[in-house]
């Protein structure tokens, strides 16, 4: 008789490391096109909420700009991070 129970935590860490690697891999080789987006759009959307915020123009969505800016700094945060806890 087999004891196939102790042998599931084994078969699921085998099976974790075998997914993970093609997830990593995908976000390694995307990182400079998702580093180089996300810092974009966080620097110019934080740059054009400054500008339209010094001219006062009017009906400017200035917080909403601001969150959303500093949003895609956040998303690169995670995004690293996903690819931390990956690695380990």
């Amino acid at each position: 008789m087999r004891n196939t129970g102790a042998n599931f935590p084994l078969i699921l860490r085998w099976a974790w490391r075998i997914a993970r690697l093609p997830m990593l891999m995908l976000l390694v080789i995307l990182e400079p096109v998702v580093i180089f987006a996300c810092g974009a759009l966080a620097l110019l959307g934080l740059l054009t909420t400054i500008f339209f915020k010094l001219i006062n123009a009017p009906h400017f969505p200035t917080w909403t700009m601001l969150t959303i800016s500093l949003s895609f700094g956040f998303a690169l945060v995670i995004y690293e991070g996903v690819i931390r806890a990956l690695s380990e």
